[in-house]
Formats: structure tokens, C-alpha cells, sequence
């Protein structure tokens, strides 16, 4: 590319002087080679242009044109903490909020919630707030031998170490996991996180899950209205306002529905959620 043919869009991103900017020196000329946080690649990935340009003192940097980098620090900012900390403080500053839903069925078991919690665990940014939704309540009511104990769940969760928690016990076997989602936005709803997702107990999360949907949002820069799960309900992210707009899934129609009936544009909100977050792909 020449320097007749180099557009840059008004909004765009410059590289030099970010802390994260790799940089080889040679007689007072310094050129990038990367950036620490791998976010040149992140966003070559996602088809969003990086340049190569030079200022009047032939410092070689890159450009990420047509995006605001979310993760960009300059030293003034970055100084009055320890050099030490400054990936781990821009992955805190720049971690996506999220509430996440997991569902106890009927046939979930202790060694099914415990597998969960560890799940959610390994997420290298997890969910915010995490609400575990119980179907179990009214058969252990009548056979409490044969179910989970309401205690035992809250115990487990109680020892977790997840920041915020809650559960919810479903009164009323007539309640599917759509009505729940809405019961459960409707006691939670004091809490701003712009995404909630859904799991069953025992589903396997997988560890990047939380990174995708972040790099999807930040990098991808994705519009999410609803990412479709890749079942009935396992991997379903859904965006709060979306969720807000169209009333949930009240009425039993599912939101998505709703969605393509009275959202103008809508193709662009509606996702697969294996496309939002790649590794909930069933391994072949």
C-alpha cells in the first residue's frame, strides 16, 4: 500500500505510545512487532484493517482503522500502577458483564451442579452474577429422598466462591425454562449486565466461552439481540434491552419469534451462539 492509496477512517485507533505496543529499537527508531495483549491479531482475524504507517521521525506503528481500542493504555495512565499488573487491570477494565442462568433439571444431580461450578470457575473472565434456576423443588416436596435438598444447593453454592449467586426454586412443574428466564429477569432485574446466557446443569461450559463472547462484542464489535443456544436452551445469549423491548417470552412466544415479527433489520440482531463463541461446536 502506498501513501497515496492509505485511507484512514475518523475513527480509528493508533498503537503508539499504548503500553501493550511490542516495539524493537534500533539507533533511536523504534518499530512495532506486535501488541502484548495479541489484539493486532485478534482484530486481522475478525476483518478489520491493521496499517503499517510511520511518523516524521520514521517510528514504524500500526493503525486499527475504523475501531476504538477498548484495551489501548498510555503510560500516563497506566503509571501510578505496578508494571506488573497492567494486563491483568485492562482484562478487569475491559471484562464483558453477563449474569448467567443454569438450570437444575428433574434428573441433575449433585456431581451435575458441582461440574458446573467448576465450569464457571474455569472461565478466564466468568459471569457476573449467576442465577441456578431449581425444577427439583415440587418432586422433592413429595418425595424428598429421591431429589436434591434445596440446603445441599445453596450449601454448594454458599462455598463456591462465585461473587454474586441466587437461587430460585420453581414452584409450579407447568413452568418451562422460557417462563423461568422471564421470572428470573423479573426478581434480578436491579443488576445492569447487558447479557444473561443459559446452561444446564452439567452442560459442558467451555473455558473460553467467556473470552469469545467478550472478543465478539469488543472485537467483532456483533450487534447480539439473541445468539441461538445449540439445543433447547445450552449456549442461548441473550441481550438484556432486547429482552426488555419485546417482553421476554411472554404470551409463549419465544422472544427470537418476536424478534422477526416486529423488529425492523432484525437478521442483523439474530445470531447462532456457536458463531458468537466457536468453541460450543460439538467436537466431531
Amino acid at each position: 500500500m502506498t501513501e497515496k492509496d492509505l485511507v484512514i477512517s475518523q475513527v480509528h485507533t493508533i498503537c503508539k505510545d499504548c503500553v501493550f505496543s511490542e516495539l524493537d529499537k534500533e539507533n533511536g527508531i523504534s518499530k512495532q512487532r506486535g501488541c502484548k495483549l495479541n489484539k493486532l491479531k485478534q482484530y486481522e482475524d475478525a476483518g478489520i484493517e491493521v496499517l503499517e504507517v510511520f511518523d516524521e521521525d520514521k517510528n514504524e506503528f500500526n493503525v486499527i482503522n475504523g475501531r476504538f481500542c477498548l484495551f489501548r493504555r498510555s503510560y500516563e495512565f497506566m503509571e501510578n500502577y505496578p508494571k506488573d499488573s497492567w494486563e491483568d487491570i485492562v482484562k478487569i477494565q475491559t471484562r464483558l458483564p453477563y449474569q448467567m442462568m443454569i438450570f437444575i433439571k428433574k434428573d441433575s444431580t449433585l456431581k451435575d451442579i458441582r461440574e458446573t461450578l467448576r465450569y464457571i470457575k474455569s472461565q478466564e473472565t466468568g459471569p457476573n452474577f449467576v442465577t441456578f434456576i431449581n425444577f427439583q423443588y415440587t418432586a422433592y416436596d413429595k418425595e424428598p429422598d429421591k431429589y436434591i435438598k434445596p440446603s445441599q444447593i445453596l450449601e454448594l453454592l454458599q462455598d463456591s466462591g462465585l461473587h454474586r449467586f441466587s437461587l430460585k426454586n420453581i414452584y409450579d412443574d407447568n413452568v418451562d425454562y422460557r417462563t423461568a428466564i422471564d421470572l428470573t429477569m423479573d426478581s434480578t432485574n436491579k443488576y445492569s449486565y447487558p447479557f444473561y446466557t443459559c446452561f444446564e446443569a452439567g452442560f459442558k461450559i467451555p473455558e473460553k466461552f467467556s473470552t469469545e463472547l467478550s472478543e465478539a462484542v469488543f472485537i467483532k464489535m456483533k450487534q447480539i439481540g439473541i445468539a441461538s443456544p445449540v439445543d433447547d436452551i445450552n449456549g442461548m445469549i441473550v441481550s438484556k434491552v432486547t429482552h426488555k423491548k419485546h417482553g421476554g417470552n411472554s404470551f409463549f412466544v419465544n422472544l427470537e419469534d418476536k424478534m422477526k415479527e416486529f423488529e425492523d433489520g432484525y437478521e442483523k440482531f439474530l445470531h447462532k451462539a456457536v458463531d458468537i463463541c466457536p468453541s460450543l461446536k460439538p467436537k466431531e
